[in-house]
């Protein structure tokens, strides 16, 4: 594949820098929370800009109430209008100096036509050859991402490449989301949270060894709650059939409702899925179950996260002791435990 056409970096000490956008508005809950480092790494490179952060309705509770930027701006991609929208603002608002354009191993064409209709004087982004597609951001710089053949490299340091490209990339310490003080107060401390779901039936580990790690935690004397999600297809109800005895169970809670339940956990264990990048945001000793994707690539974000992957990448290889021998430890790790 091509390589990036190669074009000057931008010069992040030049005065025109007082408005920055930052576009991450596409739907993975995941992603955006794996761009954080490179986000809030712009925002305290560049202090005295103005920096906005637009982002996808679906996923605006990560973000609105953090200190990631001066305004969170919020469109809905998933529809033409909500699109038309966020565009006609961008068109109708003032010219941001810099744009940049976050993307990881997708490429959205609404997002890329929402940077160009920021109408920014440089939008920097990576090389739209490599998703296959045109410039639909007419960015005027464009960055190589980090192609095949290299070892592979952690999602969030590839969002950091296009934070280096504008003169960040310092990767700022975590926690990666704060939760509201006021939610946080109300939820239950020393929690285990396990989610046996997700969005993709590909990264669901069986329900049976989620309720056979449950079985031991709980044989622990440990506050056990399952974590239910609208995708989540019945697996929670598959687990407690399996597990034999009714546990507590979170449904229907917002993002900063769960962000604050996991930053008072004790423990949080789930497949590959968004509320797993939350928890390991806000500091939660955090375990993620993989198949086939890859931990080196794709783990959360913080400070307390463990991975277990079978050596052949098969989800339906990894057994309930290899989860626990990653899960036990952390509730014994002064650094994980509940502040």
């Amino acid at each position: 594949m091509p390589a990036a056409e190669p074009t000057p970096p931008v010069d992040p000490t030049r005065s025109e820098f007082r408005t920055i956008h930052l576009f991450r508005p596409q739907n993975q809950l995941g992603d955006l929370l794996l761009t954080v480092p490179a986000i809030r790494s712009i925002r305290e490179r560049f202090p005295g800009s103005r920096v906005v952060l637009v982002v996808g309705r679906q996923n605006a509770g990560a973000v609105l109430g953090q200190r990631w930027a001066d305004e969170i701006r919020v469109v809905d991609t998933r529809n033409f209008f909500g699109v038309a929208g966020g565009g006609i603002r961008g068109l109708n608002g003032p010219r941001p100096d810099l744009a940049v354009y976050f993307t990881t191993v997708s490429y959205s064409r609404s997002a890329g036509i929402l940077v160009r209709w920021s109408r920014a004087r440089e939008r920097v982004g990576f090389d739209p050859v490599w998703y296959r597609e045109r410039d639909r951001a007419a960015l005027t710089r464009r960055v190589e991402y980090p192609g095949a053949g290299a070892a592979p490299l952690h999602q969030s340091d590839v969002s950091l490449l296009l934070a280096r490209a504008v003169g960040a990339g310092t990767r700022p310490e975590p926690p990666y989301y704060v939760p509201d003080p006021a939610l946080r107060a109300s939820a239950p401390e020393g929690a285990v949270y396990i989610h046996p779901g997700a969005g993709k039936r590909k990264n669901r580990w069986p329900a049976e060894r989620f309720a056979a790690v449950a079985r031991e935690l709980t044989g622990r004397g440990l506050s056990v709650w399952w974590l239910g999600g609208p995708q989540d297809g019945g697996t929670v109800e598959a687990a407690t059939g399996a597990l034999g005895m009714k546990l507590p169970v979170v449904r229907g809670e917002s993002i900063p409702m769960l962000a604050a339940r996991f930053a008072r956990a004790g423990l949080y264990i789930g497949n590959d899925t968004g509320p797993l990048h939350l928890a390991g945001a806000t500091g939660c000793a955090t375990v993620g179950i993989y198949g086939w994707t890859d931990p080196a690539e794709w783990r959360p974000v913080g400070r307390c996260v463990r991975s277990v992957r079978a050596a052949d990448g098969k989800l339906e290889s990894v057994e309930p002791r290899d989860v626990l021998e990653a899960a036990l430890p952390l509730l014994a790790e002064e650094r994980c435990a509940v502040g």
